[in-house]
């Protein structure tokens, strides 16, 4: 006699995965949060795991990731930016795989079983993926950079009353947690700014790069990202900042 036997073992997995993780406290996602991660991962020697993202105590999010404290530092750095979202309200749960059950965690599954039950919602909202590039400029926003766009008021620290456009622009990029985009040649770069009298936020900065660098050219802030290139133009979805 014969017959055939079957087992949903990624099924299995993901409803342990869950209870799992459900059994767990939710720990505030921070920067020393993260680093106690790495040293978890170190000691085990192991970086893929699944984890869950909470806001005000909601599962909004779920993913599993080849390095799962690399993941969740990238969605710590974009949170930090954002408005209607206050970071002392973003908790997370993680739990670090061992290679015997990497491969039997498939994170569509795992969605799949969180939206089942209503949760999740920024999963394939727009909050996972990084920014694609110029191309982005001319699509419609997609529904978290909408309900949680950028803060354009940002902070920016350690930049000086005299500097030039092309320091200020690269002290920009590093500090802030949404994605800039710019393209200046070497010698607008070198013009100077003084910026005794501007605050220190990310939409009083650029507006003073654009003044320096003249009527030809604009920034424009999107519910996403900002850019600055020299050009002329109206997006759709974009706010323009133009020479004073």
């Amino acid at each position: 006699m014969f017959d055939l036997f079957d087992f949903d073992l990624p099924g299995a997995v993901t409803e342990q995965l869950e209870k799992r993780l459900q059994a767990m406290p939710a720990n505030p996602l921070t920067e020393q949060a993260l680093q106690d991660l790495v040293r978890f991962q170190t000691q085990h020697n192991l970086r893929q795991g699944v984890y869950q993202i909470l806001l005000d105590a909601e599962i909004v999010y779920v993913g599993k990731a080849t390095d799962v404290r690399e993941r969740l530092n990238q969605h710590y750095w974009k949170l930090r930016g954002r408005r209607k979202i206050k970071m002392e309200g973003v908790t997370f749960r993680c739990l670090v795989l061992h290679g015997n059950w990497s491969t039997s965690a498939h994170e569509d599954l795992l969605v799949a079983h969180y939206k089942a039950k209503g949760q999740s919602k920024w999963n394939g909202s727009g909050f996972g993926p990084k920014d694609v590039g110029k191309g982005r400029d001319e699509t419609e926003p997609n529904w978290f950079d909408r309900e949680y766009p950028i803060n354009t008021e940002f902070g920016c620290g350690g930049i000086p009353d005299n500097t030039t456009v092309g320091e200020l622009l690269k002290s920009l990029k590093g500090q802030l947690p949404f994605t800039f985009r710019y393209e200046v040649p070497v010698a607008d770069g070198a013009k100077p700014l003084n910026l005794k009298a501007v605050p220190r936020n990310a939409r009083a900065l650029v507006a003073k790069a654009v003044s320096a660098l003249g009527t030809e050219w604009q920034a424009t802030i999107f519910v996403s990202h900002m850019i600055l290139y020299k050009e002329r133009r109206a997006y759709k979805h974009g706010e323009p900042l133009l020479s004073a």
